[in-house]
């Protein structure tokens, strides 16, 4: 019996994660595999770089001892956020690290974590799932990155559309939900519209505060009720490298406890000059130290159903995903307001490599969520592609008679809002023309496969030269579903 591995990837801010569906001939349709680090949780994207050797260190491992490798390494904690940064790069023993190259190191720990997990079957391609508006450089740059850890990617797809896929069947019959997805480096929360099989992407809203900063200000916390105890004066960040590492990662693990427990102890053999200490911490103490984050992520929340043009009340289901979004405070909140509305899936932090392994299987479409054209010279309009049209290979070429003789002709694009509110020089483009009464323009419009409209110009009259181009990134999507019910 030969068997099909098809591979989702969520590469996160602070942590990446990796789901596969195992299909045999039968085409039985099995839940997905989950692989995750030694502990059976999403991997770290954290990359540090030593450097006197450039050996790099990636995992959890690197991660839980970040400042204790930063004595003798640079560690990169958020490369999702550096891949459209032209200034970013690092000398490092001999070599310069730009963002792709750190990138690069996240998805060669991913695959050889899914190697580990599945010798026979390596991940040689997935689907990776993004945030919403993650712009043109981004995907290119996390695209090649993929490709020189030897992963080619198939297909992006929002990190909204892919949680819900891995959701939807508890999610049938809802016709909007909001995607509260709160991971360790960010929060992002979409506001999804699902109607005759589409996924329509009404907007989003996010912050760069969430697990992480959790963490720390615990740890921050916990550092204070330790001096106090012991009677002495001495500030966290005064704490050895390894120490502050040990009381962070401690921290995490007490605020995973609290979602659960009404109090955790924490404790460390030696921490510093400070030796041994045992310290309780309760849950009314972690409710006041997260209170201000937790109004922050409410807040983003609420920006998100007000920008989705739809009332509160229309909201079906409020689906709760990222590790962060367990935390005890932030449900009380949310289940006083929404009550059974929250839906939380079982396995919270892999929804989204889970649906992106699903959508790798069962790809529906990408379908265009706006209209994109030309304004004619007589003032008309003219489509290039309209909402509703299918976007994933999508390709056009156009031969468009001129009105005069000129030797620059002006092509003006139009069709939605955005576009034609822009400034000048980004709704249009100067064409080279030779005043030639029988002279065209050729014009050759796609999408490719980063989902970057693209538009190709010349002259007919000097088709092997004086190309120009028009690019928009900011192309808006719907998904349509190949197959909810299987």
């Amino acid at each position: 019996m030969s068997i099909e591995y098809h591979y989702g990837i969520d590469f996160g801010t602070t942590n990446s994660s990796v789901s596969f569906m195992p299909i045999s001939d039968d085409k039985s349709y099995p839940h997905p595999i989950h692989i995750g680090d030694e502990e059976g949780r999403p991997i770290p994207s954290t990359v540090a770089i030593d450097r006197e050797t450039g050996v790099v260190f990636t995992g959890r491992d690197a991660w839980n001892k970040r400042g204790e490798l930063s004595d003798t390494c640079e560690c990169i904690q958020s490369v999702k956020s550096l891949l459209d940064a032209d200034d970013w790069a690092m000398d490092i023993a001999g070599k310069r690290w730009t963002a792709e190259d750190v990138a690069s190191e996240v998805f060669k720990n991913l695959k050889k974590a899914a190697s580990q997990a599945n010798e026979k079957y390596p991940m040689d391609s997935a689907t990776v799932a993004v945030p919403i508006g993650f712009n043109a450089k981004k995907r290119k740059t996390l695209r090649r990155a993929a490709e020189r850890a030897g992963i080619s990617i198939e297909a992006f797809v929002s990190e909204p559309t892919a949680a819900f896929y891995a959701n939807h069947e508890a999610l049938s019959g809802a016709q909007h939900v909001v995607v509260f997805d709160w991971g360790g480096g960010t929060l992002d929360v979409s506001v999804l519209k699902i109607c005759d099989g589409r996924i329509h992407e009404l907007s989003t809203a996010g912050m760069p505060v969430a697990g992480d900063d959790i963490d720390k200000e615990l740890a921050r916390k916990l550092h204070a009720k330790v001096v106090a105890a012991k009677g002495r004066n001495i500030a966290f960040d005064d704490m050895p490298a390894q120490s502050k590492d040990m009381m962070i990662v401690r921290a995490e693990r007490a605020k995973r406890a609290l979602s659960e427990e009404d109090d955790t102890v924490v404790s460390l053999n030696r921490y510093g000059e400070l030796g041994a200490f045992r310290q309780r911490l309760t849950y009314e103490e972690f409710s006041v130290i997260v209170d201000s984050i937790v109004n922050d992520a409410i807040d983003c929340l609420d920006k998100a159903i007000a920008d989705s043009g739809e009332p509160e009340a229309n909201m079906d289901k409020i689906l709760m995903v990222g590790g962060s979004s367990n935390i005890g405070p932030l449900l009380e909140r949310l289940d006083e307001r929404f009550g059974d509305r929250l839906y939380f899936p079982d396995e919270t932090v892999w929804s989204i490599s889970s649906g992106a392994a699903q959508l790798s299987y069962l790809p529906g479409r990408h379908l265009c969520a706006q209209n994109v054209g030309l304004r004619l010279a007589d003032g008309s309009y003219f489509p290039l592609i309209s909402e509703g049209d299918s976007a994933s290979g999508w390709k056009k070429e156009l031969t468009f008679g001129l009105v005069d003789t000129s030797q620059e002709i002006r092509v003006v694009f139009a069709g939605s809002k955005d576009i034609e509110e822009s400034e000048s020089h980004a709704n249009s483009i100067k064409v080279p023309g030779y005043a030639f009464l029988e002279e065209q323009l050729k014009l050759i419009a796609e999408i490719d496969e980063n989902m970057i409209f693209r538009v190709r110009m010349k002259s007919s009259m000097r088709p092997d030269r004086d190309e120009r181009i028009w690019e928009y990134d900011q192309l808006k999507l719907s998904y349509e579903l190949d197959s909810c019910g299987r």
